[in-house]
C-alpha cells in the first residue's frame, strides 16, 4: 500500500468548497413514480397543461345563468320577469330541456356548472326575486342590468391548453400535486432519489443502545446527518462506527463507493496521530478538490473526487459536523436530487446579543432567528461551544461572524440561513 498525502492544505472559502463540489456533480437519472408517492420528489421534466382550464364555460357563482341582452333595461321600477327553463349542476353537461333556449329563458345554475351554449351572463341568487310567470311557471324576477360575462369563468381563463406550469428540477410539493392532479396526472417523472453511504470513524464511538464503556461516547453524528440527509430527499446507508485504522477505512470507503453515489465520512479529518481519513482517502486514489475550508468550527473539513463520485470528510466535533452538514453537504445533496434550487438562501438580521470570541476564519454560529415588526432578530445561543450538542435543540438558522476583529456587536446586521429544508 502506498500513501500519499498533501505536502499543503488545499484550501477553499465555502462558497469556493461548494463551487468545486457542484461541478463534479452529475444530472441523476429518471424514474416514474406515483403522484401519491411524490411528495419531496423533484421533478425532472417540465409540466406543461394538457388541456385549457377550465376546461369549458363555467359558473363562477350560483344563481341564475341569462341572456345579459334581457337585462338591459331592468331596473327596480321596471324588474324584468324571466322564465325558469330548466337547471344545471356542478357536473352535468347539458340542461335535461333540449329545446333552443329564448331570449327571455334563464337556467338554473350552481357553481362549477358548465354554462348552456347561449347564455352569457350569471345573476347570483341572492340578487333576484323568485316569481311565477305565465301559466304558473318558475320564473326570477331581476332589477338590474347584467354585463355580459358576469360570473362565468370562460374556458382556458385560468391556464391555456401548453402552458408551462411547472419546471423541472422543482420539489414536489402540496400545490404542485394539487396542480398536477388538477390536470388528471396519476404518475409523474421525477428524478432518482441519490444514495449517500455514512461512515463515521472513531474508536471512541458506541451505538445508541448499547452499554457505553469508560471513555466512550454514543455516535450521535452520524444519526444527525442520516436524518437530516433524509429531511432533503436522499437514500441513506449509514454503517456502525469503525476504527480509527487506516486498512479499516479504505475498506469502508471501497465498499460505500461500490453501492452509493455519495459517500461522507465522519471524524477523523484532523492532523492527529489517529486520524487516518485522509490518508486513507488519498490512498485509495482519492483526487482531493480541498482538504481545508475557511470556516469555524469544521476547518478540516475536505471532499476528494474518486472517479466521477464525491466523497466528503466531516470533522467528528459535533458543531463542526452539523455547520459542514448545512453549508457543504446540504447543498451538494439537493444538487445531486435534481434540485435547481440548491444554493443556500442567506438573509440578513440584526444581531441582539453582543459575540466578542473573534476569529481569524468566517465564523457560523447557531442561532434563534424570529420576526419582530419589520426585521428578522438573530440571537446567539449561549454556551455554543464546539463540542456542545445541547445547543441544537433550540437552533433555527446558523448565521455569520466576519473574519478577524474582534466578534460581532449586539446591533450589527449579521446574514444567516435558515435550518429548514
Amino acid at each position: 500500500m502506498s500513501i500519499v498525502t498533501a505536502a499543503e492544505p488545499l484550501t477553499a472559502s465555502v462558497s469556493k468548497a461548494v463551487m468545486k463540489m457542484a461541478r463534479e456533480v452529475r444530472e441523476p437519472l429518471m424514474e416514474e413514480t406515483p403522484l401519491e408517492d411524490s411528495l419531496s420528489r423533484v421533478l425532472a421534466l417540465d409540466f406543461e397543461s394538457p388541456f385549457s382550464l377550465p376546461p369549458f364555460r363555467r359558473a363562477a357563482m350560483d344563481g341564475y345563468a341569462i341572456f345579459s341582452a334581457s337585462s338591459i333595461h331592468a331596473s327596480k321600477e321596471q324588474p324584468v320577469l324571466l322564465k325558469v327553463s330548466d337547471e344545471i349542476r356542478a357536473g352535468q353537461w347539458n340542461p335535461s330541456n333540449s329545446s333552443e333556449p329564448e331570449l327571455l329563458d334563464s337556467v338554473r345554475i350552481f357553481t362549477g356548472a358548465p354554462v348552456p351554449t347561449g347564455y352569457d351572463a350569471i345573476v347570483m341568487q341572492e340578487t333576484v326575486q323568485e316569481r311565477r310567470g305565465l301559466r304558473s311557471y318558475p320564473a326570477i324576477q331581476i332589477d338590474r342590468a347584467c354585463p355580459k360575462g358576469q360570473h362565468i369563468a370562460e374556458k382556458g381563463e385560468d391556464v391555456p391548453q401548453g402552458m408551462k406550469m411547472l419546471y423541472r428540477g422543482t420539489a414536489i410539493k402540496a400545490k404542485e400535486i394539487a396542480v398536477l392532479a388538477s390536470f388528471g396526472q396519476d404518475s409523474i417523472t421525477v428524478y432518482r432519489k441519490p444514495v449517500v453511504a455514512i461512515i463515521p470513524v472513531g474508536d471512541e464511538l458506541a451505538l445508541p443502545g448499547e452499554s457505553l464503556q469508560a471513555g466512550s461516547i454514543f455516535d450521535a453524528n452520524s444519526f444527525m446527518v442520516s436524518a437530516r440527509l433524509r429531511e432533503l430527499g436522499a437514500n441513506v446507508i449509514r454503517q456502525a462506527p469503525i476504527a480509527d485504522c487506516q486498512f479499516t477505512i479504505e475498506a469502508a470507503m471501497k465498499a460505500a463507493l461500490d453501492t452509493a453515489d455519495l459517500v461522507v465520512t465522519i471524524g477523523g479529518v484532523s492532523v492527529g496521530d489517529y486520524d487516518f481519513v485522509k490518508r486513507a482517502a488519498e490512498s485509495i486514489g482519492g483526487s482531493p478538490l480541498f482538504t481545508k475550508v475557511l470556516m469555524r468550527p469544521g476547518t478540516p473539513t475536505s471532499a476528494y473526487l474518486l472517479g466521477s463520485k464525491l466523497m466528503i470528510c466531516l470533522s467528528g466535533n459535533p458543531s463542526a459536523c452539523f455547520t459542514g452538514v448545512e453549508l457543504l453537504l446540504r447543498p451538494i445533496v439537493l444538487k445531486a436530487s435534481g434540485r435547481n434550487d440548491y444554493r443556500s438562501e442567506w438573509m440578513e438580521g440584526r444581531l441582539i446579543d453582543s459575540i466578542p470570541k473573534p476569529s481569524p476564519y468566517p465564523r457560523y454560529a447557531r442561532a434563534f432567528v424570529y420576526r419582530h415588526e419589520k426585521e428578522w432578530l438573530v440571537e446567539p445561543l449561549r454556551n455554543d461551544k464546539s463540542g456542545n450538542i445541547a445547543a441544537f435543540a433550540r437552533a433555527n438558522a446558523l448565521m455569520l461572524i466576519k473574519a478577524g476583529g474582534a466578534g460581532a456587536a449586539a446591533g450589527e446586521e449579521v446574514r444567516w440561513i435558515t435550518l429548514s429544508i
